[in-house]
């Protein structure tokens, strides 16, 4: 998930916002201001409306961050790496870096979640009821942090659907795999789970738009939302099962030709690409060393009327921006690492530091695939 605006860190771990907030942020303000607190409390100034309705949803953005932080620390105490946390359009998501290692470590992590926002509630409504005099500009208050405390039950309530990638999917699906000790078996049932609620959001959004509005389009996106996120989880997991054993040198590309980083993108489009049948280019400097690597996306970015001026090197990611690998290493481990890539490709390197090898998305893909075809071929076979 694309940050567009950096908050800070949590605990070391990069929070921001993306743009989508924006539109998230209009509509809340605009509901509270405009429709829930002038008819629940009416006859106030339309300033303090707006005043009110601004500073709840900022609230309430802080409770979907706490949400989310909440995931990230308890995943971290149990050593699963956090990449960031980002707010959104459907509220948030922590990018995890790795896989709970043990149902109960699975289950922590996804419960916390929902118990923050019941906590926010409970705290929300506390306050709410300690404020109410029954009389007043701070009854808009009273209203605004009851609705608070409303939403942040819906939202927990929400999340607590036994359907993944929601919590409760999550939850439901370390329950399985503690019953069953079969995981991906686990994660398959609570992604199914997610596509069937996915789609029921999506019919309940368009018979929303046919009977009551437009606003059944938030139910529609969401519902396909979810689906597409419930079927990425299960391929994922699938993907990281059929890798289990599998080591960086065995779907490596071997012994990768390497390009002076001084070179120009016009002399690699005229004079070599043609001859070349991949799209990966690690660059070197005079000396021979790595500086970086560019892709042939990113010189088709190029203008040809800029090409004789522009340097490999300047098309290049840098070096520190590029996972690295040991032959040795389980590929699995570096997936995380090459899906946070700019373009996600990794370097293999020995211990003397030689360049031995690239894996590209298409090099895991292919092994992926012929490993299936072999399987099935065992599996026809009887053997």
């Amino acid at each position: 998930m694309n940050q567009n605006l950096r908050l800070g860190k949590i605990a070391g771990i990069p929070v921001g916002l993306n743009w989508s907030v924006l539109f998230v942020f209009v509509l809340f303000a605009w509901e509270l201001a405009g429709l829930v607190l002038p008819q629940d409390q009416p006859g106030h100034p339309v300033a303090l409306y707006w005043l009110a309705g601004s500073v709840t949803t900022v609230l309430l953005f802080a409770s979907l961050l706490a949400h989310e932080a909440a995931h990230a620390l308890v995943a971290k105490r149990h050593g699963i790496a956090v990449r960031s946390i980002t707010l959104w359009l459907f509220g948030g998501v922590s990018e995890l870096e790795g896989e709970a290692l043990t149902p109960g470590v699975e289950f922590r992590v996804a419960i916390v979640g929902p118990l923050t926002s019941f906590a926010v509630a409970l705290v929300a409504g506390s306050c709410a009821l300690l404020l109410n005099d029954g009389s007043g500009t701070i009854q808009v208050v009273v209203a605004s942090l009851g609705w608070l405390a409303w939403i942040n039950v819906l939202l927990a309530g929400f999340n607590l659907v036994p359907a993944a990638p929601l919590d409760g999917g999550r939850i439901l699906r370390a329950a399985l795999w503690h019953r069953s000790g079969d995981r991906v078996g686990a994660t398959t049932t609570a992604s199914r789970c997610g596509e069937v609620f996915g789609y029921a959001l999506v019919a309940l959004g368009v018979l929303e738009c046919l009977t009551v509005g437009l606003i059944g389009l938030w139910f529609v996106f969401l519902g396909w939302f979810l689906l597409s996120a419930a079927r990425a989880e299960q391929t994922d997991v699938l993907l990281r099962s059929s890798l289990g054993d599998v080591q960086v040198h065995d779907l490596m590309t071997a012994d990768p030709i390497t390009f002076p980083a001084t070179g120009t993108v016009a002399e690699l489009v005229d004079q070599r690409l043609h001859h070349y049948h991949f799209g990966t280019y690690p660059l070197v400097d005079p000396d021979g060393r790595l500086v970086g690597v560019t892709t042939l996306g990113r010189i088709r970015r190029v203008p040809p009327e800029h090409r004789a001026m522009t340097r490999l090197v300047d098309t290049a990611v840098p070096l520190d921006h590029v996972p690295v690998a040991a032959p040795d290493e389980p590929v699995v481990g570096l997936l995380n690492r090459m899906q946070a890539a700019p373009d996600g490709r990794a370097l293999v390197v020995d211990r003397t530091g030689r360049l031995v090898g690239i894996v590209s998305p298409s090099d895991v893909a292919r092994f992926v695939q012929v490993a299936t075809l072999g399987s099935q071929g065992r599996s026809a076979t009887g053997h």
